[in-house]
């Protein structure tokens, strides 16, 4: 039985590569990501330890000392203690801190860079832990001097001898310094991963850094000969400050590579799981599929084994035999293809934020092997399960006999679906009743998963409608009615579509209305009309911004009415519960920040705030269980808890629920000083291009602040969801490409069903051009039923999400994006004609006479 199972499967090899393929790209993804994210973690464990190779001993800041405030510094002091160790050959302090930015030469813009860090150092002279050494000129030796990196050059077109301007963070100004010279990495690199470095006289660094000089943030050791790094650990730990801790130079290395790889495997896992779980999904639809037209074409094959005296578990573990052998074809070939996704994903990473990582070749650890082959051999045992059970109940006698036999009914099959169907339905209704998000998300599941299953019973009466549009002439009536013929088939044929579509059209349509919502809304109630807002990316809100002093100045500009600077925290702990979910501000005037946002007070009064007193919205209020004029307990950034009164209760909308505004004094205990966003109104008949310019001059020097006008802010928000979209979209180009597999799998294969249906129309009169046709429209047929079905899922998902974000008052409306529904549908149609091609070619060449005379 395993012989004439293997010699079945070897003389199908084409009817079974599609479905090989299918798996091919689930696993791929998947295992792409962990060979992405091992690969880099090896490069960058490879780079810490080329950097770092003369450090045996690391000193730095612990957790808790990252945690404190203010923040630990290792003194001169014990600088001198550690050099007095008898196994350290040498001491160095480390001076450096972030957000150190330096502006363009030619167009005077601050210098960016692909989400790598932009530092700033302090350095003496040369030095044996150094990173980098000199290419040309001297060392920094006053304070208006720097050296830079030879990428940073390249960033800002300058070089040694010009005057350059940088931006210091804990001074919140930008300076010129003279470039004394450029330094490279070690090996002749101009950068690590893409960051800039700054690199001033040391004494100057720790003034502008850290407040005094005589402070560093960490220190590096070198071990005398002899003495291991776990020694000199040993040595210098007695003496390490609180806040800190010593670790041996491979530690080190290892915990900074790790913390990398972690950030990396998050990424890649975000990115690329999507991917993964897609494929795999409509993956098991076309196996599925494809199994099952493979036993019912081997109706005869397998009863005749049934006569010869097969058992009922050796026909089903025939199939299933087929199933393991696909899986692992597949699962090897995707785990080839999931190597080559890691090293190409690995070449591009390093390439688009410019680092120069050394090489490490291709990572492959057990974890992607062993899902590979878990997750593909299971995808496709689970698939061929039914199949395989359906083979082995063909009576021997009815399937050897040359009868038709028509589908089975779909009483069964309706019954399983209304299981899933009803109780979806249920807790959707249930969902949007409550305002309820956890059983509306539960709802839809079942209620997508009781479609699946009912698709058959829709597939007359939908695919019918489209067969009259498409169904032109008797080729295209013929296409037609082989697609209805048989609506299980067309079902999980067109499912694999109608996954991809659903998944889209329900992010279409809550991605309209967070547009909708959002341009309404702020037409409606921010009476700015100029906008300054900060990029988040350079570091968390009160650390990147700008200053009062900044504020005053914008509200000196000709033509300014009033300014509105909001200070934000996102880690300040509310009545001993999680962080609100929209933030916790803080403004010099809540009286002017509520005319300037149209806020309208609920309970209380929406007055300037004295210390000790905040408002918050109404839906925080509700869910919160607070009552007017209670204390409750905060907890900022930094410094100890405190009771703070409510007030005033604002109405929640889009843009204000799920927070609470404090008062200007509590941004003392905020992660910075600095205001995230800046609101300006403008006097009456006010020029807002020449207010934006006179805003934009006082902002020149804080380079991670832009400035626009309202139509700014709103693309601002619309770029976002333009983001999540794209990647959506993306994913609907996964399931396409999936589905046309699935249509172009299963019109091959009922061609091979079909032969002789297909010679005898040959035989009538159907040319070549109708034989074509009428496969193309079949094919059409499928795609866009598998479409339309997930566009009426997906909308009536979409929908009722949105509505229930409504009465959680983040959306305002429901749009439905009608534009882009009809772009799916157009998209599905090309993708049925192009599944048509191949399998239309075939059906046109078949030999009339070979075709009539086919078993």
């Amino acid at each position: 039985m395993l012989r004439a199972s293997l010699k079945s499967l070897f003389s199908r090899k084409l009817r079974l590569t599609l479905a090989i393929v299918a798996i091919v790209l689930g696993v791929s993804f998947l295992s792409g990501a962990f060979v992405l994210t091992d690969s880099l973690g090896a490069r960058f464990e490879r780079l810490f330890t080329s950097i770092n190779q003369n450090v045996d001993v690391q000193v730095a800041l612990s957790d808790d000392g990252q945690d404190a405030d203010p923040t630990p510094r290792i003194t001169q002091a014990q600088i001198d203690a550690m050099a007095a160790l008898p196994g350290a050959r040498s001491v160095s302090g480390d001076v450096s801190a972030v957000g150190v930015i330096p502006f363009d030469r030619e167009d005077g813009k601050p210098a960016t860079t692909s989400g790598a860090p932009q530092i700033g150092g302090g350095v003496l002279g040369d030095d044996p832990f150094a990173l980098v050494q000199l290419a040309d000129g001297r060392w920094p030796s006053t304070d208006d001097e720097i050296v830079i990196t030879r990428y940073t050059a390249n960033q800002t077109h300058s070089a040694t001898g010009d005057r350059l301007r940088v931006f210091l963070p804990e001074v919140n100004e930008a300076r010129e310094f003279t470039i004394t010279g450029t330094a490279v990495y070690d090996g002749d690199r101009d950068s690590l991963a893409g960051e800039t470095l700054i690199l001033f006289e040391e004494g100057f660094a720790q003034r502008t850094f850290y407040g005094q000089e005589g402070l560093f943030s960490g220190a590096y050791l070198g071990a005398r000969d002899g003495v291991t790094q776990e020694q000199l650990r040993e040595q210098v730990a007695p003496i390490v400050p609180d806040g800190f801790e010593a670790k041996t130079g491979e530690q080190a290395n290892e915990d900074a590579a790790s913390e990398v790889q972690a950030g990396l495997s998050a990424i890649t896992t975000y990115f690329f799981g999507p991917f993964a779980i897609v494929a795999l999904l409509v993956g098991i639809f076309l196996i599925f599929n494809t199994f099952n037209i493979l036993v019912a074409q081997r109706a005869s094959e397998l009863a005749l084994f049934r006569a010869m005296g097969a058992s009922w578990g050796q026909v089903t573990g025939s199939v299933l035999i087929e199933a393991v052998l696909v899986g692992v074809v597949g699962s090897t070939l995707g785990l080839l293809a999931g190597i080559g996704l890691g090293l190409g994903g690995s070449a591009a990473l390093t390439s688009l934020i410019g680092a120069q990582l050394p090489g490490a070749g291709i990572t492959v650890s057990a974890t992607p092997v062993i899902l590979a082959y878990v997750v593909g051999i299971l995808v496709t045992v689970v698939s061929a399960f039914v199949p395989a059970i359906r083979a082995s109940s063909v009576p021997p006698l009815a399937a050897m006999r040359e009868v038709n036999r028509p589908d089975k009914p779909l009483k069964a099959l309706t019954i399983v679906g209304l299981v899933f169907a009803v109780p979806g339905i249920a807790l959707l209704i249930l969902g949007l009743v409550g305002s309820s998000l956890t059983p509306l998300l539960f709802g839809s599941l079942l209620t997508f998963l009781g479609v699946v299953i009912l698709s058959p019973l829709l597939t007359r009466p939908l695919a019918g409608v489209i067969g009259r549009v498409v169904g032109w002439g008797m080729s295209g009536r013929l296409g037609v009615r082989n697609a209805l013929r048989n609506p299980r088939r067309t079902a999980v044929t067109a499912a694999a579509l109608m996954i991809g579509v659903t998944l889209v059209s329900a992010a279409s349509v809550l991605g309209e209305s967070f547009t909708r919502t959002i341009d309404q809304t702020i037409n409606q109630s921010v009476g700015a009309e100029v906008i300054i807002q900060t990029n988040t990316t350079g570091g968390p809100p009160g650390e990147i911004g700008f200053p009062d002093r900044a504020t005053e100045q914008v509200r000196a500009v000709p033509g300014v009415d009033q300014v509105v600077p909001l200070y934000v925290s996102i880690e300040a702990r509310v009545d001993n519960a999680a962080p609100p979910f929209g933030g916790t501000f803080a403004t010099d005037d809540l009286a002017v920040m509520r005319d300037m946002f149209s806020m309208k007070a609920v309970e209380g009064d929406l007055r300037t705030l004295q210390p000790g007193e905040f408002v918050a919205d109404e839906n925080t209020f509700d869910s919160r269980g607070w009552e007017l004029g209670q204390s409750v307990p905060i907890q900022l950034d930094k410094g100890a808890e405190q009771q703070y009164r409510l007030v005033g209760v604002y109405e929640s909308t889009p843009i204000w629920t799920d927070t609470l505004v404090l008062p200007k004094q509590a941004v003392a205990g905020f992660a910075g000083p600095l205001a995230l966003q800046g609101y300006v109104s403008l006097d009456d008949g006010a020029d807002t291009d020449a207010v934006v310019d006179g805003v934009e001059r006082v902002m020149a020097d804080y380079p991670l602040v832009t400035v626009g006008d309202r139509s700014a802010l709103l693309d601002q928000f619309d770029s976002f969801i333009d983001i999540a979209l794209g990647i959506i979209y993306v994913l609907l180009g996964v399931a396409i490409l999936i589905a046309l597999l699935g249509i172009l799998n299963t019109l091959l294969l009922s061609i091979f069903e079909r032969t002789r249906e297909l010679g005898l129309l040959r035989a009538v009169g159907l040319n070549r051009r109708g034989v074509m046709r009428m496969v193309g429209t079949e094919s059409v047929v499928m795609a866009v039923f598998g479409c339309l079905l997930g566009i009426i899922l997906g909308v009536g998902l979409g929908a009722a999400l949105s509505s229930a974000l409504i009465e959680r008052d983040f959306l305002t409306v429901i749009a439905i994006p009608w534009v882009s529904l009809i772009v799916f549908v157009v998209v599905a149609a090309v993708a049925g004609v192009l599944a048509a091609l191949w399998p239309a070619w075939r059906a046109a060449r078949l030999n009339v006479l070979q075709a009539i005379a086919y078993e």
